[in-house]
């Protein structure tokens, strides 16, 4: 009996002491190994100019670098002090302002909106009475995803005005009932602010956030990149080719999205938000209010896509923040688009990390496949291609748009023509919301005007509708749109219909 005893425990002894060697051997294997070069191929691969990406781990900035160039046919490199827009990641910074007030005992998440905004009106009376700052953060107003972004878009209207005019942007949804991505809301919320501190949101953010968080070079307007040289230029693709374009001017919506910054001052951001408001031991917020920023406010519904892609559970918006779960963990996280400008920050508080990815070109899915590849290789899961998967869904997309757009042709009604003369549709057009808008003759062609972004050639479909084909189309925004005149009793022309990101009236007014 003692022979065999012995043989088992020299066995065991000798697999305890080849564990002892083996497993810290594959625990400090660099999950950052070959992320260079995948990250260098998938930008070749998706023809993005430049990126930057920041990764923080147990409160330190352990990873921060440039890749490609700042803008393309110039030398200057992105590094990780390139300033990018941030664009939609500004919406929890907003939402951080107000839990300082929350935690001052200066406001209420659950207060409602007209006690600090009297005169703010929403298109539904009850939804005016009854509508809170925690709903305008949670994009659960029953306004239609973007609904009014028109007015901020290309337009020079001030805050106060696009506010003033919210009144006329119907809902589409029942109040509080469905997640609908509202940026006119975020708007309202950051316009709360000076209301109870007695300074704009611009002063307030660099006070309360940017100062105590050592974030010297991040900003809120475009006007304070004039004077700095390490700038990421927005490009996008127009008319097939890929171009650098202006940078979107978001000062008149800068609570939603208006914010410049680089990776390494976004690192000092995450480490506040995975730190539970601890800032290099000071507490900026308080955990109480971290918690309900952090955790969902409304549910959002999971799409078979991201179900199958990403094995979701579930998914929600907490105030200013995505709420999800991957690979079993809670995922904290939001990304931000402008013409040009891809964001995207994501946090893992379990494991203390956080990824921040800035680019310079609009739109595409590279921020998602290069957080995966990060997330994945931190988590020592099994390496997956995802910047491969990202590029076949996207060649998915471009194939069902093709097929739409055939299947729009063949609906097209053959061998009509308008029902008037070209120059009968001209004139000025107003909407209560929208303000005016133009109809006019160049070349013998009609054109639509709004304002700079929304400003298109109308070439006939059938009937009495058009189509517009915009002259500076909107990233995210179809290159084309209908629009359809409609006459009154007497034949001649008394409104007409046009869709931005939503359908939009405007009645003939000369």
């Amino acid at each position: 009996m003692l022979k065999p005893f012995y043989q088992i425990t020299r066995t065991a002894l000798l697999l305890f002491f080849l564990l002892l060697f083996v497993v810290p051997t594959n625990a400090q294997i660099d999950p950052l190994t070959d992320l260079n070069a995948y990250v260098e191929k998938a930008l070749r691969d998706w023809k993005v100019p430049g990126l930057a990406i920041g990764i923080v781990k147990y409160d330190s900035l352990i990873f921060a670098k440039g890749y490609g160039v700042r803008e393309i046919g110039k030398e200057a490199k992105v590094d990780e002090q390139t300033l990018f827009a941030v664009a939609s990641n500004t919406k929890a910074f907003t939402a951080a302002l107000l839990g300082m007030l929350v935690d001052e005992g200066k406001l209420d998440w659950d207060d409602r909106v007209t006690d600090y905004l009297r005169e703010f009106q929403m298109y539904d009376p009850y939804v005016t009475r009854d509508i809170s700052i925690r709903d305008l953060l949670t994009h659960r107003s029953g306004l239609p995803t973007f609904g009014g972004d028109h007015l901020w878009i290309g337009n020079s209207l001030s805050r106060d005005e696009i506010i003033a005019r919210i009144r006329h942007l119907k809902p589409n949804a029942q109040f509080r009932t469905k997640f609908q991505y509202q940026n006119l809301m975020f708007l309202v919320a950051g316009q709360i602010i000076p209301e109870i501190t007695g300074m704009s949101w611009d002063v307030t953010i660099k006070e309360r956030i940017f100062t105590p968080l050592g974030m010297v070079e991040s900003n809120t307007s475009i006007r304070d990149l004039k004077n700095k040289e390490n700038v990421a230029t927005p490009h996008e693709i127009v008319r097939g080719k890929l171009i650098p374009v202006e940078y979107e001017n978001v000062d008149n919506t800068a609570p939603a999205g208006a914010i410049n910054s680089n990776i390494v001052e976004m690192a000092w951001w995450m480490r506040l938000n995975l730190n539970g408001g601890v800032y290099n031991g000071e507490q900026i917020l308080s955990e109480k209010v971290m918690r309900v920023m952090h955790a969902i406010q409304i549910p959002i519904t999971i799409s078979p896509d991201r179900e199958k892609m990403l094995g979701t559970h579930f998914l929600g918006y907490g105030l200013g923040w995505r709420i999800s779960d991957y690979k079993g963990h809670k995922i904290i996280s939001h990304g931000g688009g402008l013409s040009g400008m891809i964001s995207l920050q994501t946090m893992i508080p379990g494991e203390n990390l956080g990824v921040i990815i800035l680019t310079n070109f609009a739109p595409h899915s590279l921020t998602r496949a290069l957080t995966y590849r990060i997330i994945d290789a931190f988590l020592g899961e099994l390496e997956r291609d995802w910047s491969v998967e990202y590029l076949e869904r996207r060649k998915e997309e471009r194939e069902k748009k093709e097929k739409a757009e055939k299947e729009l042709q063949a609906g097209r009604v053959k061998r009509t023509k308008p029902a008037l003369k070209l120059i009968e549709y001209t004139g000025k057009y107003f909407d209560d919301l929208s303000g005016e808008a133009e109809v006019r003759l160049e070349k013998g062609k009609l054109v639509f005007d709004y304002n700079p972004r929304h400003t298109g050639n109308l070439e006939h479909w059938h009937y009495n509708t058009f189509r517009v084909t915009w002259r500076n189309p909107i990233y995210d925004m179809p290159e084309k749109a209908f629009l359809t005149f409609y006459l009154n009793e007497e034949g001649e022309v008394a409104e007409l219909k046009v869709t931005f990101y939503d359908p939009i009236y405007f009645k003939r007014i000369q």
